[in-house]
C-alpha cells in the first residue's frame, strides 16, 4: 500500500488535472471520466487530517473532567 503522503500526491495531482480541464479522456474510443472533483477534495481533506495525525504523535485525551 502506498504511503499517506504518495496518496495525497496523487489526489493532489488528479484535482490539478481536473481544474485545468483534463476531467475526461478517450481511450480506445471509449471516454474516461476521472473522479468527481468534491470526492477527491474530501479525499485530500482526510489525507491531510491522517497525516497530520500520524506527524503528531503520541496520545491523545479529550473531554476529561476533573474530580475536586
Amino acid at each position: 500500500m502506498k504511503s499517506l503522503e504518495e496518496q495525497l500526491s496523487e489526489v493532489q495531482q488528479a484535482i490539478s488535472d481536473i481544474l485545468i480541464g483534463a476531467q475526461e479522456a478517450s481511450y480506445n474510443g471509449q471516454r474516461v471520466k476521472k473522479a468527481d472533483l468534491a470526492i477527491l477534495e474530501l479525499r485530500e481533506k482526510r489525507l491531510l487530517v491522517q497525516i497530520k495525525r500520524k506527524s503528531r504523535g503520541g496520545i491523545r485525551v479529550r473531554n476529561i473532567i476533573p474530580q475536586d
